[in-house]
């Protein structure tokens, strides 16, 4: 008995020792196995499988449903051989008719009209000075147009048998009814509300919109920028994953007629980057940028559809179907036309403009906005827009030109344009022009001889004027100052601090319901000191005599001479 019972527990121990050996960590070779793995696994003796690690969530910067290297991960359908235009992005290079006043009228409705004969739209004088610095513009270059022109006949929004053919690239650039066409649709990026709808955002937000145009029914062009200032409009249809993180927008480059190009994302980085020129003659240079930089945009197609407001109006109101409400602060934009750079600034030191080469703007309120266009290196100065009621300094700036220039400064406000055109900027020269827009006078000041044009438009009840005083001589240079008296119906010129005498032409344009007239008068007499008080609000249909002017020849408030001018003269 007592050996069997000594037998029983040496067996239980035995057992024991086992049943702790199992529980516990044992040696086979160079695997180590734990209870978890006894647990959750079927021994065998032999090698377990080793459960794969889930797979790694991607960064939050890759496009959902990424695609693999090479594949086209959204496609819109739009084709550059047919879709696009067959001719290349142009500028001044080629005779072409830009907007008229059919296509302002269209844009902004009656408001724009001074008077309306059937079908026949006679601008005002504010809305023709905003056209003909919308159409200079446009010698640098016709790609928004051409961008958004093209996309528009894709998606069926404009019929390209209006203009003989049945697609885009049928159609012909010596057409005049498609290059208006172009330049309407070019023209929207200067107003509102297209500008105002414009998105910017990092370059994948950039990528991430557009391949949503399917699902929310938008269409877009995109905009890119330099660091020079320059900017180009091209036509996105589709994104390509180029592997390790590299996305290929694709695009319509109308610089490159019938290609595919690509504008690369990199989702590493959130770079950007473009191969383009100026045109295919032209050596390519890279573009590039970051999330930083927001030299990417795209503008909706849908806004471009809406009513346009029109700030050079008086009410900013358009008629075309119904009125469009007023930005919450009305402005003036002001418009550089030639070579050089301007710098603005307000009452209180504030400044927009170049400084250093490069944009600043301290001014409250103030934007400014780069032009889209890329077909020659005419890049223009931006289009600065500031508050109303602000008093400016403007220089114009011919430091960094290598020959002389022919420039012309424009504001153009509520019912109202005021500039100065005809400045021959050369090298080094610096002008200075002072905007007093709520009293309707300019001083424009040199130091060298000019004989610039004096410009005046002006919307009133009952009937519009345009005024330009030119060929006005400022020999040795001085300060030019003229203004309107709209109260008492006079235009005055004072030449106190000219340097010389000479002489100046005036012309004249009057718009009624009824009439549209003209006056001429040449050589009239620049004294130097003088101010001349001329008096166009006699000149109408029941006095078409003359007009009447009255010279101060010493600024002592008494009128010196009186003499009535015709436009026999």
């Amino acid at each position: 008995m007592k050996k069997r019972t000594i037998f029983i527990l040496i067996s239980l121990m035995v057992m024991l020792s086992l049943i702790l050996s199992a529980c516990g960590e044992e040696d086979y070779g160079e695997e180590t196995y734990t209870e978890e793995d006894v647990a959750t696994e079927e021994f065998t003796g032999e090698e377990a499988a080793v459960e794969e690690p889930a797979a790694e969530e991607p960064p939050s910067d890759v496009p959902a449903n990424a695609g693999t290297p090479g594949e086209v991960i959204y496609d819109f359908g739009f084709n550059p051989v047919d879709n696009g235009f067959s001719f290349q992005n142009y500028g001044d290079d080629i005779p072409a008719t830009n907007l008229t006043s059919y296509e302002m009228w269209r844009m902004f409705g009656d408001v724009v009209c001074a008077d309306i004969n059937g079908d026949e739209c006679i601008l005002t004088p504010p809305a023709e000075q905003w056209m003909e610095q919308i159409n200079g513009s446009m010698a640098g270059g016709h790609c928004e147009g051409m961008a958004v022109l093209s996309l528009m006949m894709y998606t069926g929004q404009v019929s390209p048998s209006d203009f003989g053919g049945s697609i885009a690239s049928d159609l012909n650039v010596e057409d005049e009814a498609l290059q208006r066409e172009i330049a309407y649709w070019w023209a929207t990026q200067a107003v509102d509300p297209t500008v105002s709808a414009v998105i910017k955002g990092t370059p994948m937000e950039i990528l991430e919109t557009i391949r949503q145009m399917d699902v929310n029914g938008e269409t877009y062009t995109i905009g890119i920028y330099n660091d020079r200032g320059e900017g180009h409009a091209i036509t996105p249809f589709g994104v390509e994953d180029k592997g390790d993180g590299l996305y290929a927008i694709l695009v319509y480059d109308n610089n490159y007629p019938g290609e595919t190009r690509e504008l690369y994302i990199d989702s590493r980085d959130g770079s950007w980057t473009y191969e383009t020129s100026i045109n295919p003659e032209v050596a390519t240079d890279v573009w590039s940028g970051n999330a930083d930089t927001q030299t990417l945009d795209l503008t909706p197609t849908s806004a471009r559809l809406e009513t346009q407001y029109c700030s050079f109006c008086e009410g900013g109101l358009s008629s075309i179907s119904g009125k469009l409400a007023a930005p919450t602060e009305p402005y003036n934009q002001v418009f550089l036309d030639g070579e050089g750079h301007i710098l603005i600034t307000d009452d209180s030191g504030n400044r927009l403009g170049y400084v250093d080469g490069q944009i600043v703007n301290e001014i409250p309120g103030a934007s400014y906005a780069k032009y889209r266009m890329a077909a020659s290196m005419n890049t223009p100065e931006p289009i600065y827009s500031v508050p109303v009621g602000l008093d400016l300094t403007i220089t114009v700036d011919g430091t960094e030109l290598t020959e002389e220039t022919l420039t012309d400064l424009m504001l153009i406000g509520p019912g109202y344009s005021i500039g100065v055109e005809g400045i021959y900027l050369a090298p080094g020269q610096v002008d200075v022009a002072y905007f007093y827009p709520a009293d309707e006078m300019i001083a424009y000041e040199t130091t060298s001889d000019e004989s610039p044009s004096i410009i005046f438009g002006v919307e009133n009840p009952d009937a519009d004027y345009y005024f330009e005083v030119y060929g006005a001589d400022m020999i040795g240079g001085g300060i030019i100052t003229a203004w309107l008296d709209s109260a008492a119906g006079d235009l005055l010129i004072n030449t106190e601090k000219l340097t010389g005498e000479g002489n100046f032409n005036l012309y004249m344009t009057r718009i009624t319901d009824e009439v549209e007239e003209e006056f001429y008068a040449e050589d009239i007499i620049l004294n130097e000191g003088a101010l001349i008080y001329i008096n166009y609000a006699e000149w109408t249909d029941a006095n078409p005599e003359g007009i009447y002017f009255g010279v101060d020849l010493n600024g002592d408030g008494e009128i010196d001479e009186e003499y009535v001018v015709d436009d026999t003269q």
